[in-house]
């Protein structure tokens, strides 16, 4: 969970407003914004998602846990499984990611460093980021992302040496609140491999970009679909990588 994720859940939307009440209600969107994010959406919630690669064919069940501190901060534990059309549900990984915003110099910008440790059948990983947030108006903040991902498990590479396969990656989150309930993330994110590998493109360099979905039933749920390109995969299924993801959010 980073920032953006995070911030696009706070706040209202801009109504159309009549007889010059335009600035007053807009200054209450504000305010609302801003107990919003202090109270409702701190503390625990519980995540199921689950989502199909129309490339690989392949399914995915996500099951996670987190909280929210008031003061910005957050942990959560995240279960992953895989599977396909005729095969047995298979375990994917298990992840610990934490953040804490630790400079906030006005009350748009925020810094925020965060990790994530990982295990899998193959080996275990992790992660170091820095976000930098900026809230433009009440409606539009931006989260740039960087991040460096680390395999501690050895791989062959193209030269047919053991090495790790870690890549340098710049996400990038572009928060919309439509309206009170209704939510927009477009979500572009560069992979280049350190050493000798390359993506699954062919090439050392790749994107994935996702656009999300989020509406606000209440305080307690959130649903949201994401729909995903991965890049075009030239090995074993040459074809472009398209991802649907489904899930929910319930907040305590």
């Amino acid at each position: 969970m980073s920032i953006a994720a995070i911030s696009i859940l706070v706040g209202g939307g801009l109504p159309t407003f009549k007889n010059g009440l335009i600035m007053k209600n807009i200054n209450a969107i504000i305010l609302l914004s801003s107990l919003t994010s202090a109270s409702v959406f701190a503390g625990a919630y519980v995540e199921n998602r689950e989502a199909y690669n129309l490339a690989s064919d392949q399914g995915e069940v996500m099951l996670r846990v987190g909280y929210n501190f008031d003061m910005g901060a957050g942990i959560m534990l995240t279960n992953t499984y895989t599977f396909q059309r005729e095969d047995e549900l298979k375990h994917g990984y298990n992840e610990i990611e934490g953040w804490y915003p630790l400079f906030k110099p006005t009350d748009k910008l925020t810094i925020q460093p965060g990790g994530l440790i990982n295990d899998k059948s193959i080996g275990s990983g992790g992660a170091v980021y820095l976000d930098v947030n900026y809230k433009f108006t009440p409606w539009f903040n931006l989260t740039v992302r960087n991040r460096f991902n680390h395999n501690n498990y050895s791989s062959t590479d193209l030269n047919g040496d053991l090495d790790n396969n870690d890549s340098y990656e710049i996400g990038n989150y572009w928060n919309f609140i439509i309206t009170d309930k209704f939510s927009y993330t477009f979500e572009p994110h560069y992979f280049y491999n350190i050493n000798d590998f390359n993506s699954g493109n062919g090439t050392k360099h790749h994107w994935e970009i996702t656009n999300t979905f989020r509406y606000r039933i209440n305080e307690h749920w959130l649903p949201y679909i994401e729909l995903r390109w991965l890049d075009r995969n030239v090995e074993p299924y040459h074809r472009e990588q398209n991802q649907i993801r489904i899930g929910t959010k319930y907040f305590f």
